[in-house]
C-alpha cells in the first residue's frame, strides 16, 4: 500500500505507516520516481509470493500454509518434507549436494538431520508425488538431488 497525499504532516505519515503503508508519497513529486516506487513494491510482492508457493499445474504446494495437492487431491507432508521441498523448488534445475541440503536443514536450534534421515525423507516425498507419470526429483549419483519440476517419466 502506498499513500499518495498532499498533506506533509509528520503525524499523518506516521499514522499511514501504522496502518500498514509500504511508502508515503507527498505531492508534488516526479511521476518517474512514483513509477519506480510502485515497480519496486510490485516486484518485492511477486518475489515473496513466488517463494511461498510452487505450482506446475499438477503439483501445488503452499509453503506458508503447509498444504499441498497432487492432481487436485490433497497430500500431506511432514514439516521436514516441506523444508526439503522448499529448498529444492527454490533451486530448480540446480544440483544440490547432500552436504548443502544437510546444512540448510540443520536449523538454528541445532536440530541435526543426518544423511540417512535425508535419504528417507526424499524417498517418502518421491512416493507421494511421483506415483504417476511425472518425475520431480532427480538423483545425480555421487552428487545429490535436483528438482526437475514434473518431467514426464
Amino acid at each position: 500500500m502506498i499513500f499518495l497525499t498532499a498533506r506533509d504532516l509528520e503525524s499523518d505519515q506516521l499514522r499511514g505507516f501504522e496502518l500498514g503503508a509500504d511508502d508515503y508519497v507527498i505531492k508534488p513529486f516526479p511521476i518517474s520516481v512514483f513509477q519506480k516506487k510502485v515497480s519496486a513494491l510490485l516486484s518485492r510482492i511477486q518475489k515473496q509470493s513466488a517463494i511461498d508457493c510452487y505450482d506446475d499445474g499438477n503439483l501445488f504446494i503452499n509453503f506458508s500454509e503447509m498444504s499441498a495437492t497432487l492432481a487436485g487431491e490433497d497430500i500431506s507432508f511432514t514439516a521436514m518434507e516441506y523444508r526439503i521441498l522448499k529448498i529444492l523448488t527454490a533451486n530448480m534445475q540446480i544440483v544440490l549436494t547432500r552436504r548443502i541440503l544437510l546444512e540448510k536443514l540443520w536449523d538454528a536450534d541445532g536440530n541435526f538431520v543426518d544423511e540417512h534421515a535425508l535419504t528417507c525423507a526424499i524417498s517418502r516425498i518421491r512416493a507421494k508425488i511421483e506415483a504417476g507419470s511425472f518425475q520431480y526429483i532427480k538423483t545425480v549419483y555421487g552428487m545429490g538431488y535436483m528438482w526437475v519440476g514434473g518431467l514426464k517419466k
